[in-house]
């Protein structure tokens, strides 16, 4: 329970009440028409905030989840369009996912380059296939295939409410309880908090953080999966500077920049505030980019307030 009331998380949990509660006064019956598409796409990319949640909190970063979100759902479609099954289509393409963060790892870890510049680089590599395999066009999961069981599960609606929704509430409670309750939740925490110190206890730092990369682009691979499974389509745009929300929202939610405190509990809740924002300023017909702004904004706020008031924003 104390995961659930820290104070970095209280006060994004009240930030994301207050947020939504006024928006229900100033929009009104679109804003709870707009909900189940609100709870969609939050469940996207709070799946990805996890990803990234644990990767921050070790002490790293990765930028390149925006990408892979987009590369791996297209090659989940390709794989459909080669009528490879659902199933084993999906296990492939986070096969792939997982290869993917065990690289990131690697690279970050044995050959100690900074993971920032790494996935940096991994964000135009990925983003860059998408756009050669597409053309600039979208792939399509073909017609006979869109209602099977498994795309139905992962991309289908039951009374009105998105199967994301649902799935991404089983993986925040799945990991909220790994990095409270298990000894890789704590090696996380250890490693982040002072890498040499952890080492020096045994804690086998290098595997922690190559899990944890590993951990953030599965994450980012299925969301891209479920996103494809749900729109049945992949495209040049798919998840376009997802990467720049999910770190911001991690921010938000209380986790810290050079890692050692946090919780993907935290980080959702970013999400949640950042998603709100956005659909709030659409259905008010206010230019979409006036968001970018406010994000700015807020996150520059936020975190000149965390460095004036260290504090208030302290993990207990």
């Amino acid at each position: 329970m104390r995961v659930l009331t820290a104070r970095r998380e209280s006060i994004a949990a009240l930030s994301v009440v207050l947020l939504f509660a006024l928006l229900a006064v100033l929009i009104g019956v679109a804003w709870f028409n707009n909900l189940p598409s609100l709870l969609r796409d939050i469940s996207w990319l709070g799946i990805v905030a996890i990803g990234q949640a644990v990767v921050i909190i070790s002490g790293e970063f990765d930028l390149s989840v925006g990408s892979v979100y987009a590369f791996v759902s297209m090659i989940f479609v390709m794989l459909l369009n080669a009528d490879i099954g659902p199933l084993p289509a999906l296990l492939l393409a986070l096969l792939l996912a997982a290869l993917i963060g065990y690289v990131n790892g690697i690279l970050t870890w044995r050959l100690q380059l900074p993971s920032l510049l790494v996935t940096l680089g991994f964000l135009f590599v990925y983003r860059g296939l998408v756009e050669y395999v597409t053309g600039g066009y979208a792939l399509v999961i073909p017609d006979e295939i869109r209602g099977s069981f498994w795309l139905q599960l992962l991309g289908g609606k039951s009374l009105g409410l998105h199967h994301a929704v649902p799935i991404c509430a089983f993986i925040l409670a799945a990991f909220t309880f790994v990095m409270a309750r298990t000894r890789f939740g704590s090696h996380i925490y250890a490693v982040g908090g002072d890498a040499t110190a952890a080492l020096a206890t045994g804690v086998p730092v290098g595997w922690v953080k190559i899990r944890a990369f590993m951990i953030s682009a599965v994450l980012a691979g299925f969301a891209g999966i479920i996103t494809a499974s749900n729109l049945s389509s992949v495209s040049t745009t798919t998840a376009t500077a997802m990467e720049f929300e999910a770190i911001a929202a991690t921010i938000i939610g209380g986790c810290a920049l050079l890692g050692g405190a946090g919780t993907v509990w935290g980080a959702f809740l970013g999400v949640a505030t950042l998603l709100a924002l956005k659909h709030g300023l659409i259905l008010q017909g206010i230019n979409i980019f006036a968001y970018q702004i406010v994000l700015g904004l807020a996150l520059v706020g936020l975190v000149a307030i965390r460095g004036v008031f260290p504090k208030m924003f302290a993990p207990h």
